[in-house]
């Protein structure tokens, strides 16, 4: 069987969301405890929102979603981050500077998607629905990584004092 065909395959789309899910909720759960004696409850509220967020998936019949049903569920888990971070936890965190870049980039991937196929009605497989897979599936786990870990390990932050200095 063709790698293709494996990641075009409806299960597949299934699996790899579950492993997403735990993720997130394994992130949940690990800020969770480790904030058990600690006033700083931001890790917990950011990860709490990123499982809660991504939870509709599992639940997802993956034949009849539209992309733009990702877009539009990415927009709402990102403005989410952005209330909760703004009005709640008001620390700036290397978690939520991941969130909000990892978020975007998947809308966007989500909205082009969107477009190719539902717009353009380009149903004949090119390079970028393979981009999009591994681009989203990357996302995810570097904000699941960012949420349990807390650092700078693709030097994004630091990319970006760099750039505006």
């Amino acid at each position: 069987m063709a790698i293709m065909d494996v990641i075009s395959n409806f299960d597949f789309a299934y699996i790899l969301s579950a492993i997403v899910q735990w993720g997130f909720l394994m992130a949940f759960l690990y800020t969770f405890v480790s904030s058990i004696n600690s006033p700083f409850k931001g890790f917990v509220v950011l990860s709490s929102i990123m499982a809660i967020g991504y939870l509709p998936w599992i639940f997802t019949n993956f034949q009849t979603v539209t992309y733009l049903d990702f877009t539009l569920l990415d927009i709402a888990i990102l403005v989410a981050v952005y209330v909760a971070q703004r009005y709640f936890i008001k620390e700036k965190t290397t978690a939520y500077a991941y969130l909000i870049i990892g978020l975007s980039v998947n809308t966007f991937l989500a909205l082009c998607m969107y477009l190719d196929t539902n717009i353009l009605y380009n149903y004949t497989y090119w390079w970028f629905w393979r981009f999009y897979s591994s681009a989203v599936m990357f996302s995810d786990l570097c904000m699941i990584a960012v949420l349990i870990i807390n650092r700078d390990f693709l030097g994004l932050i630091k990319l970006k004092r760099w750039l505006c200095s």
